[in-house]
């Protein structure tokens, strides 16, 4: 979500080449660069706040992922509760923020020829500079437990979505437990980054291999910082699922 919305537009609609997934990085990596990052909050999600007894189920060590993670003051909430932290994003910008912002040692290494791992000492935070899209490593093929998702499913064209399906579905544990946050508004006012996602587009990617459960549909406190984006005083709601492995 950029503050020019012009951009963020118009780099979305210029991405679309499934050959070539890493054409789809191009606006996030230019907003990065820029530190364009309306999207940003300075605070706790609220509702990852009121979720997440829900998230952890009682684990008291879970393995937890935030998909494009930018510098999400979160990942640090749950590295100090004793968790294991994975972020991926394909800016290097956002996870060097990230731990300059919050005080934080970290150490680098190569994962593969394409990601790069920022890790804390203790190892139980690693940020991933990467396409998220093309990821494949066995750090976290089939490791992920939990996951929180504001921002990355729901600010993503469709056939961005059907490879994000893809590498998700590689990653999740066969327990996994899932909050998934997405925007709903009327689309016709704003067609740019982010994008409206109904109910039904939500059990279009996700029904084949969860459970869905709808947990809120709010307006949120921050609802000026997504119109401030959009240039226009439009309700935008903020819509939370839980997902779970689809019963047999």
């Amino acid at each position: 979500m950029s503050a020019n919305g012009c951009v963020a537009e118009q780099c979305a609609k210029n991405g679309s080449n499934d050959e070539n997934p890493d054409q789809y990085t191009q606006m996030w990596k230019g907003l990065w660069s820029a530190r364009d990052t309306a999207w940003h909050l300075t605070h706790r999600n609220p509702n990852l706040v009121k979720y997440e007894e829900m998230l952890l189920n009682g684990n008291k060590s879970a393995r937890l992922m935030f998909p494009f993670c930018g510098k999400v003051i979160d990942m640090k909430y749950f590295w100090e509760q004793g968790h294991q932290v994975f972020g991926i994003d394909c800016a290097p910008e956002a996870i060097q923020d990230f731990y300059k912002e919050q005080s934080i040692e970290y150490e680098t290494k190569a994962l593969d020829d394409k990601s790069t791992c920022y890790s804390t000492k203790d190892g139980r935070m690693n940020l991933i500079n990467t396409n998220f899209y093309t990821f494949d490593n066995p750090i976290l093929n089939g490791k992920v437990e939990c996951v929180w998702d504001r921002g990355a499913f729901g600010t993503i064209t469709e056939d961005e979505q059907k490879l994000y399906i893809k590498t998700i579905k590689r990653l999740l544990a066969p327990n996994f437990r899932y909050l998934l946050l997405v925007l709903e508004f009327d689309q016709s006012q704003w067609d740019g980054v982010p994008f409206s996602q109904p109910e039904e587009k939500v059990r279009q990617f996700y029904g084949d291999f969860c459970e869905i459960e709808k947990l809120n549909s709010t307006i949120p406190q921050h609802l000026s910082l997504y119109q401030k984006h959009m240039q226009n005083p439009l309700e935008v709601k903020e819509t939370v699922y839980f997902l779970t492995p689809k019963k047999a």
